[in-house]
């Protein structure tokens, strides 16, 4: 499955560098890959990080592993599904 993770970023991009080193780290001690930062072209969110696992549960596991910055005001996750036609 891929994970799409938007959110708004009110900080730096220092900041916002070191949020996404952090999360690499936590993605390579679980069974979930970091595909990258992109900006979002929504309307409502600044960025887009987007993970593939197996699992749901893989990404809330890698997701502990990394606290949400105060920078990070708000997000949403959405879950994309491999549709076998």
């Amino acid at each position: 499955m891929l994970i799409l993770l938007y959110f708004d970023w009110v900080g730096c991009s220092k900041g916002l560098k070191e949020w996404e080193t952090q999360i690499i780290d936590a993605c390579e001690k679980t069974d979930v890959e970091y595909k990258g930062l992109y900006g979002s072209m929504n309307l409502k969110w600044n960025y887009v990080s987007i993970f593939e696992a197996e699992a749901y549960e893989s990404f809330l596991a890698m997701g502990k592993k990394v606290a949400r910055p105060r920078k990070m005001p708000h997000n949403i996750v959405e879950v994309l599904l491999p549709q076998n036609l």
